[in-house]
């Protein structure tokens, strides 16, 4: 049963998307029935360099400001005794939760109600802006699970020779390199994918390029011929760093490894760091939700009227499919997990790795050229092709902070469980699910968040008369007023906060009773 389990995943997701990845890629060497280069020597030209040196320059820079930010605060609220840092670190993800789309147009109503000049946020400054406020609370979930991990008696034993600063420099910088390598690292592919803020802010970017060849062009060789670049250029990052990717515990949730030292500030240097914190909580989060509101309700209240009958039919639809892409994402990660953790079978990583690095506009095209076919039309004229293009986009996430769960649980526990006559299925429902049940929360939160802000791949995938919020408030918002614009992103934002809090609150229940 349990060769069968896994025989049946990795045969679905060799189908669901790592075929059609497969099939688009060689597609794209095909000319009238011949093997063609012709795609491949046009994307060579000054253009296209100029393009993909802007494309890797932002991502770049938003990697490196991303996780400078993240290792900042990772370090200020989870090494020091700096007041309620509980609070700020649970305040400090919410642009985590919110889909991109969303704090770029906050911004630009910022700039609209200030009066500030909009060439700004009407740039690739603009845009590493706005991604390095999204992508920084994900360096901070990363660089704090490595100090998190770092046994205090390196730091004890390096404070008896020499003075804290050197053992900052000296001992704890170098331990956590794997989880700034892999801050870097995933924040770099997530940015250079990252499709939704270059085309609202109008910055012609490698997504866009390929999102506009396809779409408007129908130049599908191009398009896939241009995508390789980057996919390269990602791949090449992570088989470089694949130890430190594949293998730390960057995405855990989970309890601590060790006690960590806390690091007792004096009087300014408290009041700068609760200084600092407060300004960039103020700037992260409080700005895009009190200029969304004020934009929104500017004049009146008929603006919001108009985006509640414009999104109320696509509610249902995208918590549906948010919640299903979740669901699977949560069984493939797990069974994914699994083997990799416990049959130590590792090529599961290293095609993960793989796919995560490839951008979300490509992964549309292979979904759409694989699945428009007279066999499979019900899965491409259906709402589980957005599904597919979910479990492609994110599986690498879900796997990743299951993996680290199960890390956690000693081996001997199952062991023991098989001696005693438990079979494999008994085993996983009595014994590792309880245990992992944190792990796996979280991964269904957060699936299910970017599965509810997912627009690369959706936007390329979704069937005629398929309605969700993202591709509703992207489309309309082309030639909607502003004040609509707003009110539209508002509204996605309260259902994705009460989404959230039923889902936590719903956890709390579970956890009450299983206690």
């Amino acid at each position: 049963m349990k060769k069968s389990l896994y025989f049946l995943t990795i045969t679905a997701f060799l189908f669901l998307v790592i075929v059609p990845l497969f099939s688009v890629v060689v597609g794209s060497f095909a000319n009238n029935g011949d093997v063609s280069f012709k795609n491949y020597f046009q994307i060579f030209n000054y253009k296209n360099f100029s393009l993909l040196l802007k494309t890797v320059g932002i991502a770049f820079c938003v990697s490196i400001i991303s996780t400078l930010n993240g290792g900042f605060f990772a370090f200020v609220l989870t090494k020091t005794d700096l007041p309620l840092k509980n609070l700020f670190k649970l305040v400090l993800l919410i642009p985590l939760f919110l889909s991109p789309y969303i704090l770029a147009v906050s911004w630009v109503d910022f700039f609209i109600i200030s009066g500030i000049e909009k060439n700004f946020i009407y740039s690739p400054a603009g845009v590493v802006f706005l991604l390095s406020i999204i992508f920084s609370p994900l360096s901070m979930i990363i660089v704090s699970s490595g100090l998190s991990n770092l046994s205090s008696r390196y730091e004890e034993a390096g404070l008896i020779v020499t003075t804290h600063q050197k053992v900052i420099f000296k001992i704890i910088l170098p331990l956590i390199k794997p989880a700034l390598i892999s801050s870097f690292i995933l924040v770099f592919i997530l940015s250079v994918s990252e499709f939704s803020v270059p085309a609202f802010l109008s910055v012609n970017v490698f997504t866009t390029e390929i999102f506009t060849q396809f779409s408007a062009f129908y130049n599908y060789g191009s398009a896939v011929a241009n995508s390789m670049v980057l996919v390269l250029i990602c791949v090449s990052l992570l088989m470089a760093e694949r130890f430190y990717l594949a293998e730390a515990s960057f995405l855990s949730i989970g309890t601590k490894s060790h006690t960590v030292k806390i690091v007792n500030l004096k009087n300014n240097f408290k009041c700068f760091f609760l200084f600092i914190t407060t300004v960039y909580v103020f700037i992260s989060v409080f700005i895009p939700v009190i200029v969304l509101s004020a934009q929104a309700f500017k004049e009146s209240t008929e603006a919001f009227r108009q985006a509640t009958v414009l999104l109320v039919p696509a509610i249902f639809n995208s918590l549906l499919y948010a919640a299903i892409g979740a669901l699977l994402l949560v069984f493939f990660g797990f069974v994914f997990a699994y083997i990799s953790e416990r049959e130590k079978i590792k090529f599961i990583n290293l095609i993960l790795l793989i796919t995560f690095g490839i951008p979300s506009t490509v992964l549309g095209i292979g979904l759409i050229k694989f699945f428009n076919t007279q066999a499979l039309n019900f899965i491409y004229s259906g709402f589980w092709i957005i599904i597919f293009g979910y479990l492609g986009r994110f599986i690498f996430i879900a796997e990743r902070l299951i993996a680290n769960s199960i890390r956690q649980v000693p081996v001997s526990f199952e062991e023991s469980a098989e001696l005693m006559g438990a079979g494999f299925f008994l085993r996983i429902r009595k014994i590792l699910s309880p245990l992992i049940s944190n792990g796996l929360f979280g991964a269904f939160l957060i699936s299910f968040i970017f599965c509810l802000g997912e627009l690369g791949t959706t936007i390329l995938v979704y069937p005629p008369g398929t309605s969700v919020m993202p591709i509703k408030v992207f489309t309309i918002m082309a030639n909607a007023p502003q004040s609509l614009t707003s009110s539209m992103c508002l509204f996605v934002l309260i259902i994705t906060t009460l989404s959230l809090s039923i889902l936590f609150a719903g956890q709390k229940v579970l956890s009450k009773q299983q206690g």
